[in-house]
């Protein structure tokens, strides 16, 4: 399977950040950092509030933010659960 990484923003060509995008209520990003730890906060780019905070099952996908123009891409393509993102987190941010 091939794997689509983005490094610029395909709208602005800025510098784009990978991450995840957390499958619950609502839409957010999951920087690889904060995925590493067993509690971490999400930016909740959706504004879904407080029913975020219901149980749900976790879902994962790669994604990318551009901070510059706000653009954020999902690719759907393949679901992560917590373990394989965790892995997948590791291999993004061992590099730093």
């Amino acid at each position: 399977m091939a794997e689509n990484s983005f490094q610029t923003c395909p709208r602005c060509g800025k510098a784009i950040e990978a991450g995840f995008a957390g499958k619950a209520p609502g839409l957010s990003f999951v920087a690889p950092d904060k995925l590493q730890h067993f509690i971490f906060l999400d930016e909740d780019v959706a504004k879904s509030g407080l029913s975020k905070l219901l149980p749900s099952a976790a879902a994962f996908f790669r994604s990318y933010l551009c901070r510059s123009c706000e653009l954020y891409i999902i690719d759907y393509s393949t679901t992560l659960d917590r373990a394989q993102a965790k892995q997948a987190a590791q291999s993004m941010t061992s590099g730093k």
